[in-house]
């Protein structure tokens, strides 16, 4: 495994042991292909469930230093969070207080954090500590007929790490949550 593999293995809490070992490829059975951990789905790989303490560990895995520019950044950023807000529960906080929040977490996981760090105490409490679904493989090649779908039980965000995803021209890759993919080598045919 390359060294960004190995990086993000060790920074999520996985060993060598956790890594599917060989070439996983879609249509090895009927229909797609499936990293879940919804039961009612069967996982080509088994989950790992690891937790996720603060948005700065998020940022960590996801790799967002510092801020960004170019296509990742969002067009319209939340007004400053208001520090008298920061001890509101769940259940206090209005619709467009939920709207702001979630908006900030999206720009601090895009590198935007800078922009929004008055949000950062009520994303933390508002979403942390969260569980994470983590995948681990060595090399997986998505063919056209048997697409890869990433499925999570429930909303929670989902990290895949391979050494070498190849899509093969008209695979396709289906994520239905957020998914945190790291490779070495993407190849797209």
């Amino acid at each position: 495994m390359g060294d960004l593999v190995s990086q993000a293995l060790q920074q999520i809490g996985l060993t060598d042991a956790d890594v599917q070992k060989g070439t996983l490829k879609t249509g090895g059975t009927a229909g797609p292909t499936y990293l879940s951990s919804n039961p009612k789905f069967s996982s080509a790989i088994p989950a790992k469930t690891i937790v996720v303490n603060s948005v700065e560990e998020l940022k960590e895995i996801v790799g967002a230093h510092g801020t960004s520019s170019g296509s990742g950044q969002l067009s319209a950023l939340p007004a400053p969070w208001p520090q008298d807000k920061n001890g509101l529960e769940k259940h206090e906080l209005t619709e467009s207080d939920e709207l702001d929040i979630y908006a900030a977490l999206r720009a601090i996981v895009l590198g935007q954090s800078d922009a929004v760090n008055s949000y950062t105490g009520i994303v933390n409490a508002r979403y942390f500590p969260l569980n994470a679904t983590a995948y681990a493989g060595e090399d997986i090649v998505v063919t056209a007929d048997n697409p890869l779908i990433i499925e999570p039980d429930g909303h929670d965000p989902v990290i895949v790490t391979f050494n070498s995803v190849t899509l093969e021209q008209g695979g396709q890759i289906i994520c239905e949550a957020p998914v945190i993919m790291t490779v070495n080598t993407f190849t797209k045919q």
